[in-house]
């Protein structure tokens, strides 16, 4: 894998462990952010149709903290190592974690494209950009 590579790592994750998930990844050298969203969704335990007696389709439904990460391929390893160790609880229903390649990544304001749009703005002082 290319260090400039540039990937999407979509995980599911417990929202109960989201404040120890972003610590965690809060602590990889050169972490180049996220977005988190609130989800609601099942995996395959409840992926079947319905059988008798159990509840209807809208019960299976279960409340997800969904966390999407831009990163290069240099980042990617250490991103998945601390989501995967902050997130884990051994029980069912941990969540997952998806890795997909990003065809094109532009920043509006300075219009740097692929691996170098996701540089942390840090380097010109500035950590909001």
């Amino acid at each position: 894998m290319s260090p400039d590579s540039v990937h999407v790592v979509v995980a599911f994750v417990q929202p109960f462990l989201l404040e120890n998930v972003v610590d965690s990844l809060r602590l990889v050298p050169r972490f180049p952010g996220m977005s988190v969203s609130e989800v609601r969704g099942f995996g395959r335990r409840f992926a079947h149709a319905p059988r008798r007696g159990e509840a209807t389709e809208v019960e299976p439904f279960e409340e997800r903290s969904r966390i999407e990460i831009c990163c290069r391929g240099s980042e990617l390893k250490p991103i998945l190592d601390a989501l995967s160790a902050s997130a884990h609880t051994g029980n069912a229903g941990d969540g997952m974690i998806f890795v997909l390649p990003l065809e094109r990544a532009i920043r509006i304001r300075t219009r740097e494209e692929g691996s170098e749009a996701l540089l942390s703005g840090c380097d010109d002082g500035n950590p909001h950009d």
